[in-house]
């Protein structure tokens, strides 16, 4: 809108969190490293940083939220915190966060009248499912057939319903037994006979209809094992030394309404009433929402002493 300032793609960053920071969370952003993957959500990754990465991260540090650079994909630094059980979910649009070994991931919907949705995937949950257990095996195996941020084409011609099917066998386990126990002079054999069984599998009708076609166009190196590493042993930021001294210690401050005034001003375009009327309607609760958790943190770590 003509009328709602300069830089629209950090005014709506900024309206992000302001929206976070009205949330009883505290949230720590990570930023992908130098070692990610080459190409990510089937588009090749740019080596520079985004344009707006240093105006959000400043943005961060205004608000109080705290921010770090992963080694690698961001998502596998939040699946290892996760896992550690330094933060409580992972927020993210990347499904590969799971088979990273997230314990709990949310995603965000918004709706248009402000308010949003979220949807909450519990690994236990998950590979308790009565149905088709979706354990790490499965969802390796589904990553390699439909595809992911590491596997953007998957399995040519496989589509979701044959990929559901072969789910509900035990193709997920063995293929993660053929990674995690093979020695490496072993590998490719023993994913030979794996990929025999899963021609097998195609063409013998226990999934309820044959695919010889597809069974026949399985390439000889599927699945890749590069790519199957870069799921089970991602780079993370503690990837040498997992020891848990070295894991971030959150430390959130509140915001620093000043500066957010004088960002609004220089950065946004925004003049005095406008701030003004901003902070009056939206970001007053905000900062309220803030200071108590931040008591509640302090709370925290006091129980946690006696």
């Amino acid at each position: 809108h003509a009328q709602s300032g300069e830089n629209p793609e950090l005014r709506t960053l900024m309206y992000k969190l302001v929206a976070l920071a009205s949330a009883p969370v505290h949230a720590h952003f990570i930023f992908d490293g130098d070692d990610r993957p080459p190409i990510k959500r089937s588009k090749h990754v740019q080596l520079a940083p985004h344009w707006l990465t240093r105006s959000l991260q400043e943005l961060l540090h205004i608000f109080g939220f705290t921010w770090a650079t992963a080694r690698g994909e961001a998502e596998a630094d939040l699946a290892f915190l996760s896992k550690a059980g330094k933060i409580s979910a992972v927020l993210t649009e990347d499904s590969d966060a799971l088979l990273f070994g997230a314990e709990k991931v949310l995603r965000v919907t918004d709706n248009e009248d402000g308010t949003f949705i979220v949807d909450a995937y519990c690994a236990e949950a998950l590979s308790n499912d009565p149905k088709i257990p979706l354990t790490t095996a499965r969802l390796l195996l589904w990553a390699m057939l439909r595809g992911g941020d590491c596997n953007p084409g998957g399995l040519a011609g496989c589509g979701s319903q044959v990929s559901r099917a072969l789910l509900a066998g035990d193709l997920g386990d063995s293929l993660m037994h053929v990674m995690t126990s093979a020695a490496p002079a072993q590998l490719q054999s023993m994913l030979g006979t794996w990929r025999d069984r899963l021609r097998t599998v195609l063409v013998d009708g226990t999934l309820g209809r044959k695919y010889p076609t597809l069974a026949a166009s399985i390439p000889a190196d599927f699945p890749s094992v590069d790519t199957m590493h870069l799921y089970l042993n991602p780079a993370t930021t503690w990837s040498d030394d997992t020891s848990s001294s070295l894991l971030p210690k959150f430390d959130p401050t509140q915001p620093d309404l000043t500066r957010l005034a004088a960002f609004c001003e220089a950065r946004l375009g925004w003049m005095r009433p406008k701030i003004h009327k901003y902070f009056r309607n939206k970001l007053w609760s905000a900062a309220c929402m803030r200071a108590l958790c931040q008591v509640g943190i302090l709370f925290s770590l006091l129980s946690a002493l006696t």
